[in-house]
């Protein structure tokens, strides 16, 4: 008889392997072939959204969430298959990234967030004393980082931002959760983080 926990990972696993065949199927494309028959869509047909995920094109939609009061939802990719921004100017961002592979482990990943707010590197004795939350039943490292946040292919860093998130790990998948922004804005939506990783859900096979 299965359980809550087996059901979890079960979906946890098709929803990696979901993302895995997504970003495998793009390096099998060798040779291009021109389109050139076209129909009408019926209006009663749904109209097709460009650079859909998997979870998006096939009707998959595996991961339920609560989004805090005054955040907003931003686009969706097949890297971020949450995506939520807040603050006046939408200058705070909070996302859930889910990759198989782990993308090296939850210490060099930690190291990777360190970086990214110029911030020297931990060592495996550091990683162990820091704190734990659970991310989707999961039991995660807690990281959070103050400085000067340089985001990837940013032409320059932003001077006081904050750091918070989550990496955890589940077999060869990896899980992770950044908010990122202006230090006080951060600060000021800490509860409304928390709320929103208590929400975080996967939808097992029997709902």
């Amino acid at each position: 008889m299965s359980t809550p926990a087996s059901r979890l990972k079960a979906s946890l696993a098709h929803l990696c392997l979901l993302l895995s065949l997504a970003f495998s199927s793009c390096d099998r494309v060798s040779e291009r072939m021109e389109i050139t028959q076209t129909r009408d869509i019926s209006t009663y047909e749904a109209k097709p959204k460009l650079n859909a995920y998997p979870q998006e094109r096939f009707g998959d939609e595996r991961l339920r969430w609560e989004t805090p009061a005054g955040w907003a939802q931003a686009e969706r990719s097949q890297m971020r298959p949450v995506n939520l921004t807040f603050g006046p100017n939408k200058e705070g961002e909070c996302y859930l990234a889910m990759l198989p592979g782990g993308a090296g482990g939850v210490l060099a990943n930690v190291n990777r967030w360190r970086k990214q707010m110029a911030q020297p590197e931990l060592t495996e004795e550091d990683l162990a004393k820091l704190p734990q939350k659970t991310l989707m039943g999961i039991q995660g490292v807690y990281v959070t980082v103050d400085g000067a946040y340089t985001n990837v292919g940013a032409p320059e860093a932003k001077p006081d931002q904050r750091l918070q998130g989550i990496v955890a790990s589940l077999g060869e998948a990896g899980l992770f959760v950044k908010m990122v922004g202006p230090k006080a804005l951060v600060e000021a939506n800490t509860a409304a983080f928390d709320q929103f990783i208590a929400s975080l859900k996967l939808r097992t096979p029997q709902q």
